[in-house]
């Protein structure tokens, strides 16, 4: 059994090698040690925060250089390189496992599948339940994958709290702009609701609207309101 430690870049605001200090002193207390140590680029805040912004709608940042140069940095790259270093019942050591709940929706599936399909042990500084995992008995492994699915199981509903935070937030801000009398709601696309129309005007069906345009039905149903 080996530790894999991951460093996320942007953990409890604590610089790396406090980190690493913390994560070998538990390491020692086990009668163990560190086997590697993985740590994510830093990316500037303003870049991070777009990084974020554009992956969500689905768009890449090219890196600087041209398509040619080596693929931008993501949330997350050096821990899945350490998922694919590790050995199975290896220990990945991070220090809070609400750090997993940062990973988009695509990422985090696949890192659940490679967690249990390679069986490797999710141990959290945080999770003081996870630490029986940093045992090399033959015994520990039924356990040891169950803990590990409690874990996973963990980080999901993590996930789901935050983001029923960030849309509670969202609602409450629109209310109080609605309150002020400054909310605006999305700005219409007038270029998509005049070529909405035209089509429309010219035969086409809702269904073929939508195909030709990329438009949802209700988007439709707003340009032909806006039309009266």
């Amino acid at each position: 059994m080996l530790i894999h430690a991951y460093l996320h870049r942007t953990v409890s605001g604590k610089n790396h090698s406090d980190l690493e200090n913390a994560f070998a002193t538990f390491a020692l207390r086990k009668g163990q040690r560190i086997h590697a140590y993985y740590r994510d680029r830093e990316i500037p805040p303003a870049r991070s925060s777009l990084f974020r912004l554009l992956r969500d709608k689905g768009v890449a940042i090219a890196p600087r250089g041209g398509p040619e140069s080596r693929t931008a940095p993501e949330p997350g790259d050096e821990l899945f390189r350490l998922l694919g270093q590790a050995r199975p019942n290896d220990v990945l050591l991070i220090e809070s496992a609400g750090i997993l709940s940062g990973l988009s929706d695509n990422r985090w599936k696949d890192f659940r599948h490679r967690i249990r399909q390679r069986k490797i042990r999710i141990v959290a500084l945080d999770v003081e339940s996870s630490w029986v995992m940093v045992s090399s008995e033959s015994a520990m492994a039924p356990m040891a994958e169950r803990l590990t699915g409690m874990m996973l199981d963990m980080v999901d509903a993590l996930a789901l709290r935050a983001s029923r935070e960030t849309r509670k937030r969202h609602l409450e801000g629109i209310a109080r702009a609605k309150a002020q009398g400054k909310y605006r709601g999305r700005p219409v696309d007038r270029k998509k609701h005049r070529q909405i129309l035209a089509m429309l005007n010219e035969g086409y069906s809702w269904s073929e609207v939508c195909a030709e345009t990329g438009a949802s039905r209700s988007t439709i149903a707003r340009a032909v309101k806006s039309k009266d």
